[in-house]
């Protein structure tokens, strides 16, 4: 964070819990806190006990009911506990403040709407604790209440300039040398989030800037709160076309692999629990339409017993010929009927009224029907629709105008009122035909999309290690053919890094497997952030790990793996409350001439981690073969 906010005064003034809340995140800090005592702090606020009870009900599928707060503490686990504490005491204590320009009543609906359609989400996809994304979808954008806490009078001015997105970013760092992000981010660390959540929410805007390989936890977090966010800005904020923002949403949702009936079930629930939670926080909720029923397609035309489905939009001049067309298509065929006297006002009315039908005079003010037509064809939006003419000219090349601007018919005044019906029956057969093509494209490219997103997760598990996320052998395998025959095409270095950790067997038998695995995931992110953009990182198998090190060359890499074992030497691991100290032991082999094969380097690199082991451990060896000048 910026000078001005780093000092003591300014820390003061920024988002904290308070009460029973703070008591409880301080003594979660302690390593020697128990469910006994969290408990009691949580029965001295009875608001808080209460939400807790209730939560951890919800979360109890097929489980017995607790009645006691011993029982819910225990359930939902202190971690989740501290931050659900944390996130309710931040809503009681900031649900108003001096920045006027500031809405923090449609804040806190806002992040209540997201809290639970990150929660919901979650249940879908199994990516943790349910309540912890909960909190976490409650927090994530809480650096705008704290730039609102801070600076109430500069933020004030800078959100009554209108900027979103990048643009409010800028304005945010221009005027108050930080951002909502930043602050964001500052927060969750000031209060022990876990650092997976605190990442994911980092990114929550733009989940596509952040180096998450794709899908990895890290990366499906961060795409389930930038959903959850985008369907928050949908149901709170509104504005903007429907259509195209619930079409967003669901390819959102199926780059996750959630289908559209699982979303829309998501969804759905998403917005009832809301109103719920809104209830027992006090948060204003809106009455807001289910996505079920916002998707609902409309009937086709030969199913609808209302004619009203098709909207008609007629576009004349001349006042007496505009009333009799209006009520005999509105009286006598009962279609929906909208008016325009010129093809200019006609646009306007087209942009929101989107009509199936347009009837036309051709000769009017401003914009005459055949510039109309042009108009709407050259649209994306209006492409689809169709156009009736009417004319008085009936000369063969007036004709031949009218069908090279887009008209799909003609029909000559005086207009004959069964010749217009005739005509618009036809009109609805296109429609038909039409939608049900468009229905039948959307179906196709939908099963493509999910046929794609299926074979890209394919992919990605056939080339990733479940536990740790990096790459698996096969993946490390193909990354070295590529380096290779860069390398020996064009004379850049290669090494490979072959790493083992010591005495790994003593760690499972000792503290069990369920701790190793959690060594191995700690040492594998120790390992990725150490590395270079370009390496490949692989598990090799069980306890084994190997680097891809393209334009390396010999001095680099001993530079490189010397880093890697003093780095790993250095870590304390804390697992249920044991320290576990590990070390790792790395062969080093860099290609030369005498190496003729990809398979050779990995030979000579498992013959030097074979002499670092033999030489005692925790340190860096090199192949003989491998030792050439740089």
């Amino acid at each position: 964070m910026d000078e001005a906010a780093s000092t003591t005064g300014e820390k003061k003034r920024l988002p904290s819990p308070q009460g029973v809340a703070l008591a409880i995140t301080q003594a979660c800090r302690r390593d020697d806190v128990s469910i006994a005592e969290i408990s009691r702090l949580v029965q001295s606020d009875p608001a808080l006990a209460g939400r807790l009870l209730q939560i951890a009900n919800a979360a109890s599928t097929g489980s017995r009911p607790t009645a006691s707060v011993l029982g819910a503490v225990g359930r939902l686990g202190l971690e989740c506990v501290r931050q659900l504490a944390l996130s309710f005491s931040l809503i009681e204590n900031y649900g108003h403040g001096r920045c006027a320009g500031f809405d923090y009543a449609e804040f806190w609906s806002h992040s209540l709407l997201m809290a639970v359609a990150t929660r919901e989400l979650n249940a879908a996809l199994g990516l943790g604790s349910a309540d912890e994304l909960f909190s976490c979808g409650l927090l994530a954008r809480v650096g705008c209440l704290g730039l609102a806490t801070a600076y109430p009078d500069e933020y004030t001015e800078l959100l009554h300039q209108g900027h979103q997105g990048e643009a409010l970013l800028q304005q945010e760092r221009r005027l108050l040398r930080t951002d909502h992000i930043a602050l964001s981010s500052e927060l969750h660390a000031l209060w022990g989030l876990p650092t997976v959540l605190c990442e994911a929410m980092r990114f929550h805007e733009q989940p596509g800037a952040a180096d998450f390989a794709q899908g990895s936890r890290r990366w499906q977090l961060a795409q389930v709160l930038h959903l959850a966010w985008r369907m928050a800005d949908f149901f709170v904020h509104g504005g903007g076309d429907r259509a195209h923002r619930i079409t967003e949403l669901k390819l959102l949702a199926g780059a996750l692999g959630l289908a559209d009936t699982d979303f829309s079930q998501c969804a759905d629930t998403a917005i009832e629990q809301w109103k719920q939670w809104g209830a027992v926080l006090n948060v204003r909720v809106t009455d807001a339409e289910l996505f079920s029923t916002m998707t609902q397609a409309p009937l086709r035309p030969d199913q609808e017993p209302n004619p009203g489905w098709l909207r008609v939009l007629i576009v004349e001049d001349d006042a007496i010929v505009l009333r009799l067309l209006e009520r005999w298509l509105r009286d006598e065929c009962h279609y929906t009927v909208m008016t325009a006297k010129d093809g200019q006002l006609a646009m306007a009315v087209a942009l929101t009224f989107q009509p199936h039908v347009v009837v036309t005079d051709w000769q009017m003010p401003v914009m005459d029907g055949l510039e109309l037509c042009r108009t709407l064809r050259a649209s994306d939006w209006g492409r689809n629709i169709y156009v009736l003419m009417l004319t008085s000219a009936d000369s063969e090349n007036d004709l031949v105008r009218a069908f090279d601007g887009g008209v799909d018919d003609y029909l000559t005044k005086t207009v004959n009122m069964r010749a217009l019906s005739a005509r618009l029956k036809a009109a609805w057969r296109f429609v038909r035909l039409r939608d049900a093509w468009e229905r039948d494209h959307q179906r196709l490219t939908g099963a493509a999309e999910e046929l794609a997103l299926i074979n890209r997760r394919l992919q990605h598990a056939a080339l990733s290690d479940p536990l740790t996320e990096l790459a698996n052998r096969r993946a490390g395998l193909n990354a070295l053919s590529q380096a290779w025959s860069a390398s020996t095409r064009y004379g850049h270095g290669l090494s490979v890094i072959a790493i083992d950790v010591d005495y790994f067997k003593a760690v499972n038998d000792v503290h069990g497997h369920t701790c190793g695995d959690v060594v191995l995931q700690r040492l594998s992110e120790n390992l990725r952030t150490t590395a270079r953009n370009e390496d490949t990182v692989c598990r090799w198998g069980g306890e084994e790990f190997m680097l891809i090190c393209p334009n390396m060359t010999r001095n680099e890499g001993l530079k490189a793996a010397e880093r890697l074992r003093a780095d790993i030497a250095g870590m304390r691991i804390m697992v249920d409350g044991k320290l576990i100290e590990v070390t790792i032991s790395l062969g080093l082999a860099t290609w030369s001439g005498a190496i003729i094969s990809p398979d050779q380097l990995l030979a000579e690199a498992d013959k030097a981690l074979y002499a670092a082991k033999q030489g005692g451990r925790n340190r860096v060896a090199t192949a003989p073969e491998s030792v050439v000048a740089d």
